[in-house]
């Protein structure tokens, strides 16, 4: 089987993938390098926090990466409409089906990936709540209320944090409950720092409850304006995220060390963005915000410390 380039996931969409019954060991592996490709390249803080897993789970979670961002990448980067794209994630809803019965198809992230979904028992579930994630994307242009907010990003990110408790084979209902308020705080975290971005693609992922709370208009979206409620909105949120924040470090415990280790570093990384919005005063319509590379190497150092001392505790109490 011959890897096509990078963008061959972008290439080649549900309805065009075949089975292919007669995939070899030596396919599988070229599948897994091919996922860790797209996980280097595009996932690259947390590839970088991933590095001191086992090799064959973090293969794993290159895997279910490639298979996520594949799911992700058709309302954005895909020229279909939405009718064609909701036809689309409903012959990938089958094929994760298929997928999880053990068969296999000719593309390298589905091969990959259903052989990650079988090999840790990964609830099928939690692909479907993804594909629906996705699917809200496709028509609803504005969000109502908080808890429309948090199933969005329950569906978009939580799962897949949930996905990757089984991998690493933490599963205790207290360990996934706190793995999925991480997904949420992450996305809320993704949703403040691209307010201006998604605004340019007609998509206001605030709720129009909480807008109303702070009496937020949508001509304070299409002035670009920071107004002092939206100041005032903008930390409201930023608390909100912080305080999921807190309580997913409390489920971090639960995990192996390299794992723990792995989830800290993304989180704490993801949780500088909120540091960021504050050091520009709240002024997300002139700059988007990153964490610079140097404060991701001194959370690296930060955590590398802690997971030092986890490992001491986990051979001295495995």
């Amino acid at each position: 089987m011959m890897i096509r380039g990078e963008s061959y996931h972008l290439d080649v969409i549900p309805s065009q993938i075949r089975i292919n019954d007669k995939r070899t060991q030596s396919d599988l592996n070229r599948a897994y390098d091919y996922c860790m490709k797209l996980f280097n390249k595009y996932a690259k803080s947390f590839s970088f926090a991933a590095r001191y897993l086992e090799p064959q789970q973090r293969r794993s979670i290159a895997a279910l990466y490639g298979f996520c961002r594949l799911a992700d990448d058709f309302v954005d980067e895909i020229n279909l409409t939405p009718k064609q794209i909701d036809e689309e994630l409903n012959v990938l809803a089958k094929i994760i089906t298929r997928l999880s019965n053990g068969e296999t198809f000719d593309h390298p992230v589905y091969h990959a990936f259903g052989d990650t979904l079988m090999k840790y028992d990964i609830p099928v579930r939690y692909l479907y709540e993804l594909l629906e994630g996705v699917r809200m994307d496709i028509y609803r242009q504005e969000i109502h209320t908080q808890e429309e907010l948090e199933l969005y990003c329950f569906r978009v990110a939580s799962t897949v944090g949930l996905s990757m408790c089984h991998i690493w084979r933490a599963i205790h209902p207290e360990t996934l409950q706190r793995a999925a308020e991480l997904g949420i705080a992450m996305q809320q975290t993704n949703i403040l720092r691209d307010i201006a971005e998604d605004y340019n693609k007609g998509r206001i992922y605030i709720p129009a409850e909480t807008r109303k709370k702070f009496r937020i208009r949508l001509e304070d979206f299409e002035t670009r304006k920071i107004t002092s409620n939206f100041k005032y909105l903008l930390k409201h949120e930023i608390a909100n995220a912080r305080a999921k924040y807190a309580l997913a470090e409390i489920g971090l415990r639960d995990l192996p060390p390299a794992a723990s280790f792995t989830v800290k570093v993304a989180a704490r990384i993801y949780a500088n963005i909120l540091n960021e919005i504050e050091k520009i005063d709240y002024q997300i319509f002139k700059k988007r915000v990153y964490v610079p590379k140097w404060k991701k190497f001194w959370i690296s150092f930060q955590c590398r410390r802690e997971y030092l001392h986890d490992m001491k505790e986990f051979v001295l109490h495995p």
